[in-house]
């Protein structure tokens, strides 16, 4: 009988496996020289910040590293699975050698423990996230294992799902931060047809997420119609504002209304007597 998955019982019940039979030292722990230990093939980590990264490596000059990665046998090398950031930083740092804590284990294993590590220290942007749940899936699990599997709520996950349905411009602005998780969420609540818009609106004006929720109701707003008067209209507007120097507009057709527009009080004194109405004193 094939042994039963762990998958499911979180960091500690996978980390509380017996270690590999090479594991030795305190705390099974033991020490690998750095180049023996490679990138994982899944990271769900994608961005190491260099500032960030050279202030752990100054701390790690100074303290050394405190806390082992783990790693898990590939061939003659050791994969990471938990500890990337320390690894990239401990080469900046000049080390030779790193305190690792080895297991064996399966693909899906390995990715859940990267994912629960990197979401207890909320390390992840939301597109990571969200294609780290998606990694999770594309292993074999619906909606509801992976939030077992990382101790989330379904809806947690599903909203996160979301995300990777964005169009190609607004994903490009949420993993660069020009627009926030609140903000993608606004955007893919409106139709298809407005997501761009909508999009521009956000970063052009700077809009918040209450803002950017907004715009919903101004892609609902039918625009208004501008009626066109008929051409003959236009001619005879125009025949009107020459004859009493000011403008004029005509609005609809076998009904509607003439207007004149005046800007001062001898202005329209002025209208007034075209029409024969002496002005008032």
């Amino acid at each position: 009988m094939s042994k039963k998955s762990s998958l499911g019982r979180g960091l500690t019940a996978l980390l509380g496996e017996k270690p590999a039979p090479d594991t030795a030292g305190p705390g099974g722990a033991q020490v690998l020289k750095i180049e023996r230990i490679v990138q994982a093939a899944y990271q769900p980590r994608q961005v190491f910040e260099p500032e960030a990264l050279a202030e752990l490596a100054q701390s790690i000059r100074e303290k050394g590293v405190l806390q082992p990665l783990l790693v898990r046998p590939r061939g003659d090398a050791f994969e990471i699975v938990a500890g990337e950031r320390r690894w990239r930083a401990s080469q900046l740092a000049g080390l030779t050698e790193l305190p690792v804590i080895i297991r064996d284990l399966s693909d899906r294993e390995a990715l859940e423990i990267a994912i629960i590590e990197n979401l207890q220290r909320e390390d992840l942007g939301p597109l990571e996230e969200a294609r780290a749940y998606q990694a999770l899936m594309d292993q074999g699990l619906n909606q509801e294992g992976v939030a077992q599997a990382v101790g989330k709520g379904r809806s947690t996950v599903a909203n996160a799902l979301r995300l990777l349905t964005l169009e190609d411009a607004a994903l490009k602005a949420l993993d660069s931060g020009e627009i926030s998780a609140g903000h993608a969420r606004a955007i893919l609540a409106m139709p298809e047809k407005d997501r761009a818009w909508a999009l521009k609106e956000i970063t052009a004006r700077g809009l918040n997420v209450r803002e950017a929720e907004a715009l919903k109701r101004e892609a609902r707003a039918p625009a208004p119609v501008k009626v066109n008067p008929p051409r003959t209209y236009r001619q005879v507007e125009l025949a009107l504002s020459r004859r009493t120097g000011t403008k004029v507009r005509i609005t609809g057709e076998d009904k509607g209304r003439v207007e004149l527009s005046y800007a001062s009080r001898e202005e329209l004194d002025r209208i007034l007597e075209l029409f024969g109405y002496a002005a008032e004193e």
